[in-house]
C-alpha cells in the first residue's frame, strides 16, 4: 500500500513537472520576439539624422520621428557597412547573412545578378525568411524585392518567393523606380496599376489630402507600403512575425526632375535647403587617388551644373524620405496600440550609400569609399539600453545571425556573419574581426573560384538602369578588407589605396605609397588573402593585433 501510494505520488509529481514544462515551452513559444526591418533604397547617411532648411527658414530634422522612436529607443551602430555597396548583392546579403561571394547575386540584372541570379543560387530555397518559416514565425514582405523582379512590363511576375507567408511587392521591374503607376504582385495576384503611369511635373499624383484626410485611395508608394505594413501589424495575432517593409525612397526616380518622387504633401518644402558639403566634397587635391578615377570623368572638379544637380537631388531625397519617417510612426504606433511594441525587435536601415559630391563624385555608388559603404542602422528591442551607441564595425550580412539566435531558429546554410548581441548588451565590446570589401561588375580573378571564362558584363545601377547614368562612379573590380582604423583596397588593375580611418575619416590622403607604411600594408595583405575566399567561421576569425600608425 505504501509502495503504491509513493508510486501515484511520484507519478503526479512527474505529471506536474511536465505540465509545468508544457506550460513554460508555450510561455516561451508564445514570448518570442516579433522583428521589424525597414530597410530604404541608396541612403547615406548625411540623409538621416540632419535638418534641411524648411519653407519659412525653420529648421527642422529630416526623420524627426525616426530619430524619436528609433535612435532615442535604441541603439545606433556607427560603423554598419554595406560591403558591396550596390542594391541586388546587398539585399542578398542582408537575407542569406553570407558575403556576395558565397551567395552569388553580383550585379543587378543578368544571369549573376537580381531576381535571376536569386532563383539561381541556393538562397532562392535557404534564406532568413524561409528559417523563421520553420521555426513558427508569420513572414511578411511589403515592398522593393531583387532588381528585375519579373522582368519586362509584361508579363507581370506572379511568383512568390518561398519563405513569405504575405506577400506584396512590385510585379514589374519598371515599377522598381516608380512611385506611380506601379502594379503589385499580392500573393501571386496582380493588381491593376495603382496611380498614373505617365505622372509628371503637370501632375497624376495623389490628392493633396492623401492619406490623412481619410481618403480611400492613396497610390504614392511609401505610403502603399506604410499603410499595408501598418494594417499588417494590427491584424497579427499571437503568432510571431517577421515584417520588411523595402522602401523605394531616397533612390532616384525614372522621371525629371532629378531625384526620387516625394510625396504631394511634401513637395517643394526642402527647396531652402543648402546643398550638401560633406567632408571630401569636391576634393581639392585629387593627385593621391587611383589613375581610374584621375582619367574618367571625375578628375575634373565638380561643375556649377553638376553641384546644382547635386543639390536638386539631394532635396528630393530629403523630401521624399519624410514619407518614409511618417511610415516609421504608423508602423511604431501599431506595434504600441496592438501590445506588441514592447517584445519587438526594429531595425532601421539602408541597402547602400550614396556620392553626393565627395572625391568629385557626383552620383552613384559601387566605389569603396565611406559615402557609399556606411549607411543608418539602428535597432530597438527587449534588452536594447535607449541612446547607447556601438563603434564596433559590423555589415549587412550579420543581420541574420542576430534575428536567427534572437528567434531560436536555425540556419540551414553556412552563415558568413555574427550576431550584433553582445555588442548591445556591452557597446564598449570591441573585436577584431575583418569585414571584406569587394564588387566586380565585370569578370575577376580578385575572389577564388569566380568565373573568369565569364563574358564581361557591365551593370551601373545608376537610377535608371543605366550604366552611364553612374559614370561619376565608374565600375572597378576591387577587393578591400576593414580592420582596426585601417581601410585597404586593390583594384583589379594593380592599383591600391590605403585609408587610416581614426586619423582621416573623409578618405582625403591614400597612403598606399608611403613608405611609412610599408609594415602596415604587409599585413593587411595577409589578412585580406586570408578573407577574400573565406566562408562560414573562416570570415568571423579575428586578425591578429594591427599594427599602429607610424606616430601614433
Amino acid at each position: 500500500m505504501i509502495r503504491r501510494s509513493c508510486a501515484i505520488l511520484l507519478a503526479a509529481v512527474f505529471l506536474g513537472v511536465a505540465t509545468c514544462g508544457l506550460f513554460a515551452s508555450g510561455a516561451t513559444a508564445a514570448t518570442r520576439p516579433n522583428f521589424v526591418v525597414i530597410q530604404t533604397d541608396d541612403q547615406p547617411l548625411n540623409e538621416f539624422d540632419r535638418r534641411f532648411r524648411g519653407l519659412y527658414d525653420n529648421w527642422r530634422q529630416i526623420m524627426p520621428r525616426t530619430m524619436a522612436l528609433m535612435r532615442d529607443k535604441g541603439i545606433t551602430f556607427t560603423q554598419y557597412l554595406t560591403p558591396f555597396p550596390l542594391c541586388a548583392p546587398s539585399r542578398a546579403s542582408l537575407l542569406s547573412g553570407r558575403y556576395t561571394q558565397n551567395h552569388g547575386v553580383i550585379r543587378i540584372g543578368g544571369d549573376r545578378g537580381g531576381w535571376q541570379a536569386w532563383q539561381s543560387n541556393p538562397i532562392m530555397y535557404e534564406n532568413l525568411p524561409v528559417w523563421l518559416q520553420r521555426a513558427g514565425y508569420r513572414t511578411l514582405h511589403f515592398g522593393k524585392f531583387m532588381n528585375y523582379y519579373g522582368g519586362p512590363d509584361s508579363p507581370a511576375e506572379t511568383r512568390v518567393p518561398p519563405g513569405w507567408d504575405r506577400w506584396v511587392t512590385d510585379a514589374t521591374d519598371n515599377s522598381t523606380r516608380e512611385f506611380y503607376g506601379y502594379r503589385q504582385n499580392v500573393d501571386g495576384e496582380i493588381t491593376p496599376r495603382l496611380g498614373f503611369p505617365y505622372y509628371d511635373l503637370g501632375g497624376g499624383r495623389d490628392p493633396e489630402g492623401c492619406p490623412w484626410l481619410g481618403i480611400e485611395i492613396c497610390n504614392y508608394h511609401t505610403d502603399s507600403m506604410s499603410i499595408q505594413a501598418e494594417e499588417a501589424i494590427r491584424e497579427s495575432g499571437d503568432e510571431p512575425f517577421y515584417l520588411q517593409v523595402d522602401y523605394h525612397a531616397p533612390h532616384g526616380d525614372s522621371r525629371p526632375p532629378i531625384g526620387p518622387e516625394p510625396a504631394v504633401r511634401h513637395y517643394d518644402s526642402a527647396l531652402r535647403t543648402p546643398g550638401p558639403r560633406p567632408p571630401g566634397f569636391n576634393e581639392r587635391d585629387f593627385s593621391d587617388k587611383p589613375k581610374f578615377l584621375r582619367d574618367a570623368d571625375a578628375a575634373a572638379p565638380l561643375s556649377q551644373n553638376e553641384i546644382n544637380q547635386i543639390e536638386t537631388e539631394y532635396r528630393k531625397s530629403v523630401e521624399s524620405l519624410r514619407s518614409v519617417d511618417e511610415g516609421v510612426g504608423r508602423i511604431i504606433k501599431a506595434l504600441r496600440e496592438t501590445g506588441k511594441l514592447a517584445n519587438t525587435y526594429v531595425i532601421y536601415t539602408s541597402d547602400n550609400g550614396f556620392f553626393t559630391g565627395q572625391h568629385r563624385i557626383s552620383r552613384g555608388k559601387l566605389l569603396p569609399y565611406e559615402a557609399a559603404l556606411r549607411v543608418p542602422f539602428v535597432i530597438r528591442g527587449p534588452g536594447i539600453k535607449p541612446r547607447t551607441r556601438s563603434y564596433e564595425p559590423v555589415a549587412n550580412h550579420d543581420v541574420v545571425p542576430t534575428i536567427i539566435k534572437l528567434a531560436d531558429a536555425r540556419a540551414q546554410l553556412t552563415i558568413d556573419g555574427r550576431s550584433m548581441k553582445p555588442f548591445w548588451v556591452d557597446p564598449k565590446k570591441r573585436s577584431r574581426r575583418p569585414i571584406l570589401l569587394s564588387s566586380y561588375q565585370q569578370v575577376t580573378n580578385l575572389i577564388p573560384g569566380d568565373y573568369p571564362e565569364e563574358p564581361e558584363v557591365v551593370s551601373g545601377d545608376g537610377g535608371e538602369g543605366d550604366a552611364s547614368v553612374s559614370v561619376r562612379s565608374p565600375d572597378q573590380n576591387y577587393v578591400g578588407i576593414r580592420l582596426g582604423p585601417y581601410k585597404f583596397i586593390r583594384y583589379e588593375n594593380g592599383e591600391s589605396e590605403l585609408y587610416v580611418l581614426s586619423e582621416d575619416p573623409a578618405e582625403l590622403e591614400n597612403r598606399a605609397l608611403d613608405p611609412r607604411y610599408r609594415y602596415v600594408i604587409r599585413y593587411l595583405d595577409e589578412q585580406l588573402q586570408a578573407l577574400r575566399g573565406c566562408k562560414g567561421q573562416t570570415c568571423r576569425n579575428w586578425s591578429p593585433p594591427w599594427p599602429q600608425p607610424p606616430g601614433a
